[in-house]
């Protein structure tokens, strides 16, 4: 896709969001920007704000958004400049630095505390302001970001760092030209560029120890306090997104590494396991015993060794802390075609030895790939005047759904189009607020579309684990009924006369737990009718007129002055105002109670849509055998017999598959068939896999 395909793309993803949002245009873009960079691993969750006005001396303060939430202890803050028009334009020198000047001193602002003097304490602003004083010198670095659709000046393309009190400021800048490389990009996200010369002149001494064509090992010893300087450099983006979880306690240190380096830092690399790092490539001495550079840099196991380094070198009184302490470093360099394929089974397999969930590794899941089929294929009830019949579209990754459009020709786009309305599109972080908010989890709702995508994933992981079959069509039904009750309760609040415009987000998923829990405590055994709200894709009136009163009380509840924390976002995240809201009193009127319906008839609908989906699995299992030549078959028979990985019963099914029998597998011969790939595979047959 070109820069102006790109461009023209986004400012339609921004005009819509916009809409569903009923914000701003250039709020919206903000938001948009945010979660492309939140999941680029430029933030952990950003949060969105507008405000623009004077502070000391008539200063022109400016902030659009703020992350305080980062495993690095540092600070993001953001500055928005949206043009909004048809064609890019060029955002001068001079006005950006304006910009970042005037986000520069907001922040400077904040943190003497002349910002909150005379300003409204329930604002946004002026609870980030509190927030960014009250961290103190708690902080590694402050991250000032510049959005813009705009194409930026040749005349600037990087600011030299700065510091506030000795915390080091670094600036970023975002414009229409980066986020179109960083679409482009096959990983999903900006790659590195280390330069390790900047820490050592030779390089990093290396031993490359095996090749392939599609990866390259080696191996080294890192310096402790190169390795502590680029996570003070980089942050979580050196983290794989898969493993950045780890370090959800934000500045604990081991107590292991600490006590080491302190007494022992000659045996550090003996006491340590090290890190597994990859890389798309490396630039290596003449002679190939050192490496000078490495490209996109991804530490997937060793996070906490890596920041604890960090920490302790941050917290140490002696500049030369680390000296002496050395980190074992396998570094894997991938081909970039290949990087997003191989470096998830990578991370997993690297940390296979270690107490992490399959939620780690929830990208991956065949979770979202059954979801996916099934959005494909179920149909949605036809509305009164329809024409078309639709899909509720569920993108698994990021920009799934034009990228799948854009191989279209016009005609058959617009077929697409009409088959999966744009309207009816959701993504994972959707898919996890929806069932969260339902599940009685708003304060993990409110922590942020990661976090909270973490939490959800754990537990539909386990849950996999358990029964695969419960995720079914019926699942499907409920889940796009579940997206359909938050938006209608959110559009109820946006409109609401009571509704104060702020933190619409926070309320409408505590809104939504809030009917959960009174139908659980007054339901008197019966359940919400999820299925009646899927056949009309609609929410009975009854519920938008609960969700409107209770909306309200939450409101008062996230904005009450005797909240125990200041800012509302801040106390949404915690499991004190979920409980506060959980006792607040409200009886639900008898037409609501009266559209519930029978928890057995709900129980029977699940039985039998998971009966539905152990024979889809298995003409799915059959459908794939057919899907392998049958030289492939006869390869894996020969195999199979040189190196005993078949039973004599495999091998008679596996006969089926060679032509060396008649007949069809059976459901359960095909899941057979099926694992004895999957066994060759783990003894060295590359031919074909389970899947």
């Amino acid at each position: 896709m070109d820069i102006e395909s790109y461009f023209q793309q986004q400012a339609a993803a921004v005009g819509a969001l916009a809409n569903a949002e009923g914000e701003f245009v250039a709020t919206a873009f903000t938001r948009h920007c945010g979660e492309i960079l939140t999941e680029a691993g430029e933030f952990d969750d950003i949060e969105v704000l507008d405000f623009e006005g004077a502070g000391t001396n008539q200063r022109k303060l400016k902030v659009n958004g703020y992350d305080l939430e980062n495993a690095d202890n540092s600070i993001a803050v953001v500055a928005s400049v949206h043009y909004g028009t048809e064609t890019i334009q060029t955002l001068s020198a001079t006005d950006a630095k304006a910009a970042l000047r005037a986000l520069h001193y907001f922040l400077l602002d904040a943190l003497d505390g002349s910002f909150m003097q005379g300003r409204e304490q329930s604002s946004p602003a002026y609870q980030l302001a509190w927030d960014l004083r009250s961290r103190g010198r708690n902080v590694s670095r402050y991250r000032l970001y510049l959005m813009t659709d705009a194409r930026l000046s040749d005349r600037l393309r990087s600011l030299p760092s700065e510091d506030i009190h000795g915390i080091p400021v670094d600036f970023h800048l975002w414009d229409i030209e980066r986020f179109h490389q960083l679409h482009q990009s096959q990983s999903g996200h900006e790659p590195l560029q280390i330069d390790l010369t900047e820490w050592a002149n030779q390089g990093l001494p290396a031993l490359r120890v095996e090749s392939t064509p599609e990866f390259a090992t080696y191996l080294t010893s890192v310096p402790g306090r190169v390795l502590s300087s680029l996570y003070g450099k980089h942050g979580s983006r050196l983290l794989e997104s898969n493993v950045r979880s780890y370090l959800s306690n934000r500045g604990k240190i081991n107590k292991g590494i600490r006590a080491t380096i302190h007494s022992a830092p000659q045996n550090f690399m003996a006491f340590n396991n090290g890190v597994t790092a990859t890389a798309t490539s490396v630039t290596t001495s003449e002679d190939g015993s050192s490496i000078l550079s490495i490209e996109d840099l991804q530490i997937v196991n060793g996070g906490q060794t890596t920041a604890s380094l960090f920490f302790v070198q941050r917290e140490a009184k002696s500049e030369g802390v680390l000296d002496g302490v050395f980190v074992q470093m396998k570094l894997v360099v991938v081909a970039p075609a290949l990087a997003a394929e191989l470096i998830p089974n990578i991370s997993r397999f690297a940390n296979s030895q270690n107490a992490v969930s399959s939620a780690d590794f929830f990208s991956n899941s065949p979770y979202h790939v059954r979801l996916a089929e099934l959005s494909r294929k179920v149909l949605v009830p036809s509305r009164s005047g329809a024409v078309h019949s639709t899909h509720w579209y569920y993108e698994r990754t990021r920009g799934q759904y034009e990228n799948e459009r854009s191989k279209l020709s016009r005609s058959e786009a617009v077929r697409f189009e009409n088959l999966n309305p744009k309207s009816q599109k959701f993504d994972k972080p959707a898919l996890a607020k929806y069932l969260m908010s339902w599940d009685q989890r708003p304060h993990t709702v409110s922590a942020g579309a990661q976090k909270n995508f973490v939490a959800f994933a754990d537990i539909v992981a386990k849950s996999w684990d358990k029964d695969p079959d419960q995720f079914n069509e019926q699942y499907f039904k409920e889940t796009v009924a579940k997206g359909i009750l938050f938006a209608e309760v959110r559009n109820v609040i946006k409109n609401a006369d009571w509704y104060r415009k702020a933190y619409l987000a926070n309320i409408a998923a505590y809104t939504v737990a809030k009917i959960a829990s009174l139908v659980e405590r007054q339901g008197q055994g019966k359940v919400f009718d999820f299925d009646a709200v899927w056949s009309a894709q609609a929410v009975p009136d009854s519920v938008l007129v609960v969700a409107n009163q209770v909306g309200r009380l939450v409101q008062e509840v996230l904005t009450s002055e005797h909240r125990s924390t200041t800012n509302v976002t801040e106390w949404a995240k915690k499991a004190q105002c979920w409980d506060t809201v959980k006792a607040m009193p409200y009886t639900l009127p008898s037409d609501f109670l009266s559209a519930l319906v029978d928890a057995a008839t709900v129980a029977a609908r699940g039985k039998a849509a998971k009966a539905n989906q152990k024979v889809d699995n298995g003409i799915g299992l059959q459908t794939r055998l057919y899907e392998i030549p049958t030289e492939h078959w006869k390869a894996l028979e020969g195999f199979a017999g040189e190196n005993r990985v078949a039973s004599p019963t495999d091998m008679s099914i596996l006969g089926l598959m060679t032509g060396r029998k008649s007949g069809v597998p059976s459901e359960r011969q095909a899941a057979r068939l099926i694992q004895l790939v999957a066994n060759a595979n783990e003894r060295g047959f590359t031919l074909f896999s389970p899947w």
